[in-house]
């Protein structure tokens, strides 16, 4: 059986950009880091900026605040630019807020000073394995049409990505315990096409579990609903280009048989498949593919359904602003009966609002 990922030729080690403009935290991150990465430093964000541009840097420790601009607005440079270029900030001038927005917007930790020197090197070690297991699958994004293409191949392609991704990145012990064994997997390839598809993914299987635990669902349900939800979207990744921005609610982009097919190939359960293919199904019987009505919608895929609409309406995206979740809610009520269960809307509701407003 051929391999579809790269193998791993190199033990070089990951290269990382310190942005401090105070020698003091430079050196310090420097003594941490030198070990297990290759140094690069730069006092600003000009010459931030001219370094991503000139050397191939894995990995940034940004600090917040620097001389000629914020590090904010650089890290929204970076991620625009080098999109495949992780990003912890480390700041002494750190908020709850400014953390917030700067996962948001791309960074992959947020570390105060002064940092404790072990769980910034952990950290950084995480990321950058993170980033090289992206960077194995990024190509196979790229390039692959086998993956999406017809049957057999499609099976067997998926069939061999497993194998071969499995063979590089054996499970931990924690990640043996999961829902199932394919999740590590699919959070890779949705975050290796677009930050935002597993971002997406996971808030929505964290609703959708919420409803579940109101619902009292057998426990198999329960596992198939918090998987299929996070991946509901899998048929994005097959798209040409980099991001995925809005896709998801786009009939003319979105193919949820497809997803389906690849969710099969894969190995998920026949319930998880069933919430990737008919997620856009409407309760008045107007939704697609195949334009099933009330509960003639499996139960799973009618959960998934609202949750994926209030993400939309809630989370923070480029050019839309969010909206709070009260008026969020108020528009997802006024479409019980037409897009949605109604019992099911009420109970989403009601759940959401005894839920503490950061979610």
């Amino acid at each position: 059986m051929s391999s579809i990922l790269a193998p791993d030729i190199t033990d070089h080690r990951p290269t990382v950009l310190i942005v401090d403009d105070e020698s003091a935290p430079r050196a310090a991150l420097t003594q941490i880091l030198k070990q297990d990465f290759r140094i690069l430093t730069a006092e600003n964000a000009h010459a931030a900026l001219a370094v991503l541009n000139d050397h191939g840097v894995d990995l940034v420790t940004l600090d917040l605040k620097l001389p000629d601009r914020s590090g904010s607005d650089l890290l929204h440079d970076i991620k625009r630019a080098h999109a495949e270029i992780e990003v912890i900030m480390v700041t002494a001038y750190g908020s709850l807020q400014s953390a917030m927005d700067c996962i948001r917007h791309g960074a992959a930790g947020f570390l105060l000073k002064p940092f404790n020197a072990s769980e910034l090197l952990a950290i950084s070690l995480q990321t950058a394995q993170k980033k090289h297991r992206l960077d194995q699958l990024r190509p196979t994004l790229t390039n692959s049409t086998t993956l999406w293409g017809p049957e057999p191949a499609c099976a067997k392609a998926w069939e061999t990505l497993v194998s071969d991704y499995r063979a590089i990145n054996p499970l931990s012990a924690s990640q043996r315990d999961e829902t199932s064994p394919l999740v590590p997997l699919i959070s890779d390839l949705l975050e290796a096409k677009d930050r935002y598809l597993l971002n997406h993914g996971s808030r929505v299987s964290f609703y959708a579990t919420l409803v579940a635990n109101r619902l009292d669902l057998p426990f198999a349900e329960q596992q198939s609903l918090a998987l299929g939800a996070l991946v509901h979207d899998l048929d994005l990744i097959s798209n040409p280009g980099p991001h995925v921005l809005n896709m998801e609610s786009d009939q003319q982009i979105h193919r949820p048989s497809l997803g389906a097919k690849m969710g099969q190939a894969m190995g998920l359960s026949a319930d998880a498949v069933q919430i990737i293919a008919l997620h856009h199904e409407r309760w008045d019987g107007t939704g697609y593919p195949l334009g099933l009505q009330e509960e003639r919608i499996p139960l799973l895929a009618r959960i998934v359904s609202i949750a994926q609409v209030f993400d939309q309406l809630t989370a923070e995206q480029p050019e839309r602003t969010a909206l709070p979740i009260t008026q969020a809610l108020q528009q997802i009520e006024q479409q019980a009966g037409t897009a949605f269960d109604p019992a099911l809307t009420e109970l989403f509701c009601n759940t959401m609002h005894e839920q503490p407003q950061q979610h």
